[in-house]
């Protein structure tokens, strides 16, 4: 959350957090934590400081600009999920109008991310085929766009798809902090009485057209990150079973979880995770005001306190070098590097089921 001043708005702190200001203290799902009395001013806003100390949210300055990112909480839980209620989500389609996740309450939802930045960009389609399929039996997707650059990025890849569900572009990331996204593609399940019953993991419609692309002619680097993507888990087919499963079953599914296992399952959130975010997004809004360098300079902090988040490091190096994310003198990593490094084969992690 980016604030230009310390005193913060209870209602704006929870469109963006999901923490509501209550009586009991600051709320999420039924989860509560007992304010101080000096948490709330006297003229009502909320004291950025106390807030940030008492959840666990890191608060970062910038002093060259005058403006701080409040992070997400990580002293309640310890994981990127506080709770299984899912949080309001609200972001703008292509058009700018706002969609708010909650208007479809009464219908199971698969929230799934992508990016330009991403090969699976290219399988919005196939997203497509199974909302086509499947939106009858009372389910609907939901495709979301991490791009820090916006429509401009997403917009030829929606566009091309023709999707019939609401198809969403998240500038800030937000769906990162909120959900624990910190890959992509990715997906998350809620329930019709807005419950998530499984969190971020590995996502795919069925199948990938990553695995199909024709190397025929690639040479230099593009070559040697088509072999690495060759390596690379993808449980496709499965997901899609599951999918299938959750429509005809419901919460008797065997890929449904608990509140409890959701909370458990979703990625551990650090102190240090948390100050990433903060960074990160500090980054993005200094890109978007036509300060890269000052970006540059908070999006390192962050590839260096959260080096597992690949939506961090896959934005900041795509914006850097388009299409090859190779190595610049902004950054320590690049994907081809980082992959190698880590193993193509451990760049999704295994579907728990």
């Amino acid at each position: 959350m980016i604030l230009t001043s310390l005193a913060i708005d209870p209602k704006e702190f929870e469109a963006r957090t999901g923490w509501a200001i209550k009586p009991q203290g600051a709320c999420k799902g039924e989860a509560c934590v007992p304010l101080p009395a000096n948490a709330r001013r006297t003229d009502g806003l909320l004291d950025a400081n106390v807030i940030s100390e008492r959840l666990g949210m890191p608060l970062i300055a910038d002093a060259a600009n005058g403006i701080w990112a409040l992070g997400p909480e990580s002293s309640t839980t310890g994981r990127a999920l506080t709770t299984a209620v899912a949080p309001e989500l609200v972001l703008p389609d292509l058009d700018g109008n706002l969609f708010h996740l909650s208007s479809l309450r009464g219908k199971k939802v698969v929230l799934v991310t992508w990016a330009s930045w991403c090969g699976c960009r290219t399988d919005l389609n196939l997203w497509q085929d199974i909302r086509a399929e499947l939106h009858a039996k009372g389910i609907e997707i939901v495709t979301v766009a991490l791009d820090t650059d916006g429509e401009k990025a997403a917009r030829q890849w929606i566009e091309i798809a023709k999707p019939e569900h609401p198809s969403l572009i998240d500038q800030a990331h937000v769906v990162d902090e909120l959900f624990g996204v910190v890959n992509v593609p990715n997906g998350v399940w809620i329930n019709e009485e807005g419950i998530i019953v499984r969190p971020a993991e590995p996502a795919w419609p069925g199948r990938t057209h990553v695995t199909e692309w024709d190397s025929t002619g690639m040479t230099g680097r593009h070559l040697e990150m088509i072999e690495q993507v060759r390596q690379i888990r993808f449980e496709a087919a499965i997901y899609y079973e599951m999918i299938k499963d959750w429509v005809e079953n419901g919460a008797q599914s065997k890929y449904v979880l608990s509140p409890e296992e959701v909370i458990r399952r979703s990625h551990p959130r650090s102190a240090d995770t948390a100050r990433a975010a903060a960074y990160f997004e500090l980054g993005q809004h200094l890109h978007r005001n036509d300060d890269h360098a000052g970006a540059v300079l908070h999006w390192r902090e962050a590839h260096r306190l959260h080096p597992d988040n690949w939506t961090y490091k896959r934005q900041a190096w795509d914006i850097e070098d388009p299409g090859r994310q190779g190595p610049t003198a902004a950054y320590d990593g690049d994907w081809l590097a980082d992959v190698r490094k880590i193993g193509a084969e451990n760049y999704y992690p295994e579907i728990q089921k």
